[in-house]
């Protein structure tokens, strides 16, 4: 049966003008549901409808998607940064994650938490709510005496505040001097039990840094200094998470620091179901990609500009 072109500008019109649904129309012109589907693909396909899609959200809406399809992701947020001041971008991306992240939050019985500047600005930010029955874990140690704010243990008992949450704290510092130190308190019973709960949390909220950004955290407190970076750069090290310094595959390098560290290792965080991660600096970018192609991360809040480089970069591997 040859098709009308009238007759594909008739359902396009009671569909998209007269908002009929598609039942509706095949009903009205005594048609099959599935012919109604045709006419309307048909007029997309033919240039007889245009659909635009009105609206400031809707290029980053597509880099949302683009990054859930190409890396597995459970959840991709984009903050559209064209029309923001530089000062501006920190505190909306926060807000931006908290949002993305707030049901996921909201199911979970245990929530793990790392430690970093980031969590602390979302920390801070999150609304009050009543989730008595969870549990907030930290994921790494968190003792010392130095930016004490943005340590895990500080930042778990806030969340928890927050949330009318139990809170469990890992008496440990995040980076000990020795194996044989580390050796001592890991086999604390206390402390062994932190650590396994922090592997089978519901949801993770985790750190992400590169040792080479003026900004580290670790270099700032003086977990890191110099000499370590430089090392770290020797062996290929592109960043970390939660303080674990990974390759370009998202395997952890065989270093002191991390043999020192008091918390999950990447494999441990690989395991969880949901792990999310918030970054709009472009220094941490490659620990970034790495982190989200190697599936560690879950659910990601990033900058337009940090999506675009993750796709690119999953482009030019293609090639």
């Amino acid at each position: 049966m040859a098709i009308n072109n009238r007759d594909i500008v008739k359902v396009a019109t009671m569909y998209y003008k007269k908002n009929l649904k598609q039942s509706e129309i095949a009903n009205r012109l005594g048609i099959s549901r599935s012919l109604v589907s045709k006419y309307l693909n048909d007029a997309k396909n033919e240039g007889i409808v245009d659909i635009f899609i009105k609206s400031e959200s809707a290029y980053s809406i597509e880099l949302e998607l683009a990054l859930e399809e190409i890396f597995g992701l459970k959840k991709a947020a984009v903050l559209d940064t064209s029309s923001l001041r530089k000062d501006e971008i920190e505190r909306l991306l926060v807000q931006m994650a908290i949002m993305a992240f707030q049901k996921e939050i909201a199911k979970a019985q245990t929530i793990g938490l790392s430690w970093g500047k980031m969590l602390r600005g979302i920390v801070d930010e999150y609304p009050y709510e009543n989730h008595a029955d969870a549990t907030i874990i930290p994921l790494i140690g968190g003792l010392g005496s130095e930016m004490v704010d943005v340590h895990s243990n500080q930042l778990a008992y806030d969340l928890s505040k927050k949330l009318r949450a139990k809170c469990k704290y890992l008496y440990a510092p995040a980076l000990v001097g020795n194996a044989f130190i580390k050796k001592s308190l890991v086999e604390n019973e206390g402390i062994r039990n932190v650590l396994k709960a922090g592997k089978n949390v519901d949801f993770a909220l985790v750190g992400i840094a590169s040792p080479f950004s003026k900004s580290n955290t670790m270099t700032e407190i003086g977990y890191v200094d110099q000499q370590d970076i430089e090392e770290l750069e020797k062996i290929g090290v592109i960043g970390d998470i939660n303080s674990k310094f990974i390759d370009p595959n998202g395997q952890e390098v065989s270093c002191e620091i991390n043999e020192n560290v008091i918390g999950l290792g990447v494999e441990d965080v690989r395991k969880i179901a949901n792990v999310a991660v918030a970054c709009y600096e472009e220094s941490k970018k490659d620990v970034l990609y790495v982190g989200t192609k190697a599936k560690i991360f879950t659910h990601i809040t990033v900058t337009d500009s940090l999506a675009e480089y993750l796709l690119e970069q999953a482009k030019n591997e293609v090639r």
